[in-house]
């Protein structure tokens, strides 16, 4: 997934426990990770199939049938679409496209090398990384069975009601599944409930510094206590620290933007182009622009992992989310009793 996990904790057989994390992380990387080929994740993107009525069969296409995944990769691709939906796509676990639109790694390449930011994607093509963003195009096709539809069918549909210039052939970007947030909450989670299985008394998780899980206490009896970065001052400032489990709760998720204002490092536009605003390198799923919520960082405490990523993501780009009302549209479709709290919300210091 991208990232680093760390496990500190005390009781049981110590070795015996971090094996068998090494081993449920290394499985969890298998299912879901982006960056490998044999992955689930990267099967079901590799499985995007034109969607045009009457269109013949391709020798060597994926199967119109769908990828068969895990029963976990199956409870996670549907938890998603619900939390997706739940955030009015504020959470969308198919932005992809978009990132690659705005070209977020070099933004946050050229950044940290204090040069000037890549200019801004022509609108063309940001209203077809939008379309192809869509979390209407991940589809369940059966049991345990899915696929990603191709955008063009859905791009069609809405030709009369947005007449816009499609993008020249060859330039459309693919859909693109990325479970990277929420599947590191989960993995945070599980790693956790597993220590806690094998006779660990108290173990704190963090997979990417951004996804806590927590059991018991430290092994003086206090609580386990996180701090929270200042994303408006320098790396090692703090300026919060939360005691997990809180009220119950024991997922920590925190969602930020660490690059802060972008607009006056942004490179020019060729001549003649639009010239567009970055407030900062979040891109808002549902409008295809960077995030202008004036939001710069969330930390979401719940009853799960998954729950906590997809909120505090979701809160990044619109503060005003109804927390209660996803928390219980998630509560209804999983069966499960479901809690979460905003423990942090930092606005841009004006």
């Amino acid at each position: 997934m991208g990232t680093r996990v760390d496990l500190i904790g005390w009781g049981g057989d110590g070795m015996g426990i971090v094996n068998a994390l090494v081993g449920l992380v290394a499985r969890h990387e298998d299912l879901w990770s982006a960056y490998r080929a044999t992955s689930e994740v990267s099967r079901i993107n590799s499985s995007h199939l034109p969607s045009v009525v009457g269109a013949p069969s391709v020798v060597g296409a994926p199967d119109p049938g769908g990828v068969l995944v895990s029963e976990e990769t199956d409870r996670l691709l549907r938890e998603a679409l619900v939390l997706a939906s739940a955030t009015g796509a504020s959470f969308n676990p198919l932005i992809g496209p978009l990132v690659a639109a705005w070209d977020v790694p070099a933004m946050r390449a050229a950044y940290v090398a204090g040069a000037p930011l890549p200019p801004a994607p022509a609108p063309g093509l940001v209203k077809a990384a939008l379309d192809a963003s869509s979390p209407e195009l991940l589809t369940r096709v059966g049991e345990r069975r899915w696929l990603l539809r191709d955008p063009g069918a859905f791009e069609r549909a809405a030709l009369s009601a947005r007449p816009l210039q499609a993008p020249r052939e060859g330039t459309r970007p693919s859909p693109r599944l990325d479970l990277g947030g929420i599947a590191k909450g989960y993995t945070a989670d599980a790693c956790r409930d597993l220590a806690a299985e094998l006779g660990a008394s108290g173990v704190l998780v963090s997979v990417g510094t951004s996804s806590i899980a927590a059991h018991g206490t430290r092994a003086d009896s206090s609580p386990w206590r996180v701090g929270m970065r200042d994303p408006n001052d320098g790396e090692a400032s703090v300026n919060g620290v939360i005691e997990v489990p809180a009220d119950g709760m024991a997922s920590l998720s925190t969602s930020g933007d660490n690059l802060g204002p972008l607009g006056a490092r942004r490179a020019p536009m060729p001549p003649g182009a639009p010239s567009r605003a970055c407030d900062h390198h979040i891109i808002d799923p549902r409008t295809g622009e960077p995030a202008r919520s004036g939001v710069r960082q969330v930390s979401v405490v719940a009853s799960c992992g998954v729950l906590a990523e997809a909120l505090s993501t979701a809160l990044l780009v619109d503060p005003s989310l109804d927390v209660g009302d996803v928390v219980a549209r998630w509560s209804c479709a999983s069966g499960l009793p479901a809690s979460a709290r905003v423990v942090g919300l930092e606005r841009a210091v004006q």
